[in-house]
């Protein structure tokens, strides 16, 4: 019974710290608001993390974690031609949405001062990375070299900046997941050869 109630008091101010993290940033938190909005002191909550540092990662990691991996395995999803990859990214992407929302506009706008506030740019630069092997595939299969690779770079940036202002500015949910579905189907259709 006592494990049940640590658990759910970890979890009440992991729940507080992404409200303070999405209202405030990383830099302009407090610990203390988040200890006060959790209801324990300042020094119950250091029993359960030893910083807001800590606190900022638990918070962010997953969603890091789950973009990573869907720009950089994003081969290894199984689809079939019922699904088709279209309909494979939407799924990934709009998952992402759906679990992940706050604790990804966190990452991308709030965490300037800590280890994450870079990541923005680490996801331009592994969609330009998956961009660059496509174009060079779809360059390979025409036996020319139709695009430059470099193009992959702003390629890449267009397509995650669309995608991060969709989740900014949709905050419910479906209306956001359908945003993301017509505006996938968008860069889909001219992205289409190189898939």
């Amino acid at each position: 019974m006592v494990q049940v109630l640590k658990e759910e008091l970890r979890q009440a101010i992991v729940r507080h710290a992404q409200d303070e993290f999405a209202q405030h940033g990383y830099a302009n938190a407090s610990i203390k608001r988040i200890a006060a909005n959790a209801g324990i002191s300042v020094g119950n909550l250091y029993r359960y993390f030893p910083g807001k540092e800590a606190l900022f990662e638990t918070v962010v990691s997953p969603v890091q974690h789950e973009l990573e991996t869907l720009i950089y395995n994003h081969e290894k999803y199984a689809y079939d031609e019922h699904t088709g990859i279209f309909e494979l990214v939407v799924q990934a992407l709009t998952a992402v949405v759906g679990e992940y929302r706050v604790p990804l506009l966190i990452l991308i706008d709030g965490s300037k001062g800590t280890r994450f506030e870079n990541a923005a740019a680490d996801f331009h630069q592994a969609m330009a990375e998956n961009v660059a092997d496509h174009l060079a595939a779809y360059n390979r299969k025409q036996g020319q070299a139709a695009f430059d690779l470099q193009t992959a770079w702003p390629i890449a940036v267009a397509f995650m900046q669309g995608y991060f202002e969709i989740i900014r500015r949709h905050q419910d949910p479906e209306d956001c997941k359908q945003v993301v579905r017509q505006y996938v189907s968008f860069w889909y259709q001219g992205l289409r050869a190189f898939l």
